[in-house]
């Protein structure tokens, strides 16, 4: 094929076919979210430990829940916006190494006052790493398979999720509450090293931004090695919606978005609130039930277990049915969400209910997180998906604060996952509202579509033609 004089840019990244380079990219930016996901949850873990060790009623522990929770609230818009003005590799390192050493810091905590300060810096970096490592992958991926694979990478959350309780259970009775937090700080700091050097950035951000043009070039004919790209050859894209030289959190609400954004957040917070809960209470429900530390850790472990499950059947039918399968997944959720505080039933069914559960609560997560890639421009991307978590995180705040309100109010603990269970009701009709939506919109359910409405619908002052010579 002969040099070429001008190329799509969305044309390059559409026609790469998947490759050994391409294969190696999905591990890391899979294992980056494992990390995430693993310090998400490790405080659900270590909470039955302090509680032991301190003597502290579970109550005294919301405050700490609560502060990673409000950092992730803080930290998932502000980073998000951070990686679409300088760049998503940079932030997806700078958040690694926050939470990582900060994990590492809070084996020393000693008190309350401690974990507060501690798990809110964590939770700041936390909260910038899926929005940003999602959004680098819906720029680099085919769009003919770019939902399936943001679902394969984001099943790295949930398997981090699930890898606290195999590790409080093999660790802990031996080393102490510290090593999970030891697994947690290693994790991230380890592959904020090897995304220095395995983590690409973002081509669509690199021309956005119109002073990289080297880099560019580079990652084309990486992306591209069957076409022949050369130091003359120039790069389309269609118009981007934005205002001035980077995206506004205004523009979330820009048409159609007025409409999606609400939903989406809606949909985030019901769903974090019921996996919160699940996080935050579950293994202390297993040990109040009489389960030890190790067999409270496995237990709670299959609620993230069965969300691998989940994301395995979303592989197959998101990029085909779109949003239909979250409705589905809310619907059922609701019960079995209910059903896991249910006394007296056979430790073979409980688990089973558990992993059902945890199949429609983390399953939705996983779809909505693939949504979140796809739905906006790639000038808001990662602020879009930034904002859209610190929805969800609003309804993750309120798992602990609820749950300690509830034991407050001397409830059984078992009853505590009544609200959660409401919580799916809620996030239900808010996602049944989103296939509502883009059925009217487009004839079917496929998110992604507002998306190219945004680029089409507000054209750009500045050429659409850009240079990269």
């Amino acid at each position: 094929m002969g040099p070429a004089a001008s190329l799509d840019l969305n044309d390059v990244v559409d026609g790469q076919k998947i490759r050994a380079a391409t294969i190696v990219f999905f591990i890391v930016a899979t294992l980056l979210l494992v990390s995430d996901g693993f310090d998400i949850s490790v405080m659900g873990y270590v909470g039955p430990e302090l509680v032991k060790a301190w003597h502290i009623a579970p109550a005294q522990l919301v405050p700490a829940f609560s502060a990673g929770i409000v950092g992730l609230m803080f930290g998932g818009p502000v980073l998000g916006l951070l990686g679409d003005r300088y760049g998503r590799k940079r932030v997806i390192i700078a958040g690694l190494c926050a939470f990582g050493a900060v994990s590492l810091a809070t084996m020393a905590a000693r008190n309350i006052t401690d974990l507060v300060v501690l798990r809110f810096i964590t939770g700041v970096g936390l909260g910038g790493v899926i929005p940003n490592v999602v959004a680098l992958v819906a720029e680099v991926t085919p769009r003919r398979v770019r939902g399936r694979l943001i679902v394969i990478i984001t099943m790295g959350v949930p398997l981090g999720i699930a890898l606290p309780g195999l590790v409080a259970a093999a660790l802990v009775p031996r080393f102490g509450w510290p090593v999970l937090l030891l697994v947690g700080g290693i994790l991230p700091l380890g592959m904020a090293l090897v995304s220095m050097f395995l983590l690409p950035e973002s081509i669509k951000y690199l021309m956005e931004r119109g002073d990289r043009d080297a880099e560019v070039r580079r990652l084309a004919r990486h992306l591209r090695p069957d076409l022949s790209i050369t130091d003359t050859t120039r790069f389309t894209l269609p118009a981007a919606v934005r205002s001035g030289r980077h995206g506004s959190p205004r523009q979330l609400f820009h048409g159609d978005f007025a409409a999606v954004t609400p939903l989406l957040w809606i949909s985030n917070a019901a769903n974090q609130m019921a996996n919160f809960f699940a996080l935050t209470w579950l293994p202390m429900l297993l040990q109040a039930t009489g389960a030890t530390t190790a067999q409270a850790g496995v237990g709670a472990s299959l609620f993230s277990l069965g969300g691998l499950t989940g994301g395995l059947v979303l592989l197959f039918i998101i990029d085909r049915v779109g949003v239909v399968p979250l409705v589905i997944l809310f619907v059922l959720g609701a019960p079995l969400v209910a059903a896991m505080g249910v006394p007296l039933m056979s430790p073979t069914l409980h688990g089973v209910i558990i992993a059902g559960a945890g199949l429609c609560v983390t399953g939705i997560n996983l779809g909505l997180t693939a949504f979140l890639g796809i739905s906006y421009p790639t000038t808001i991307r990662s602020m879009g998906a930034g904002w859209a978590q610190a929805a969800g995180r609003v309804g993750a705040l309120a798992a602990p604060v609820l749950g300690g309100v509830m034991l407050g109010m001397h409830l059984p603990i078992q009853q505590l996952l009544l609200a959660p269970a409401a919580a799916m009701v809620v996030g239900a009709v808010s996602c049944a509202s989103l296939a509502w939506l883009c059925r009217r919109r487009f004839g079917g359910p496929h998110l992604d579509q507002f998306s190219t409405i945004a680029f089409a619908e507000r054209p750009l002052a500045a050429a659409s033609d850009i240079s990269v010579a």
